[in-house]
């Protein structure tokens, strides 16, 4: 629902990318299901979650620095606090998987 109020909202073409991405990710997890299990597409699906947490963060990083830097430097150090973002918190998600799984075990 969110990214179909971004689609409809926004003015410029980035807002189908908002409204493409949930019916792509739902199809792409209904096969990952079918091909795989249930645990695989579950990893994928908060791997996807929390890579748009990163996306975000690197959205915010860029609408504020954009004309107060270099684009070029704006649009790298986006990039990097992304993949530091995303990478961080799904690192984080597995160790408290992997706790999880010790005490349950």
């Amino acid at each position: 629902m969110v990214a179909a109020l971004i689609g409809a909202v926004s003015k410029e073409p980035i807002g189908g990318i908002f409204t493409a991405f949930p019916a792509i990710m739902l199809a792409s997890l209904t096969l990952i299901d079918k091909e795989e299990d249930r645990e695989h597409a579950t990893y994928d699906a908060v791997g996807a979650a929390l890579g748009a947490v990163g996306f975000i963060a690197c959205a915010f990083f860029i609408s504020y620095t954009l004309e107060r830097v270099p684009v070029a430097a704006s649009l790298g150090i986006g990039l990097l606090i992304w993949l530091i973002v995303s990478m961080g918190l799904y690192a984080l998600y597995a160790l408290v998987a992997s706790l999880r799984h010790i005490h349950e075990g």
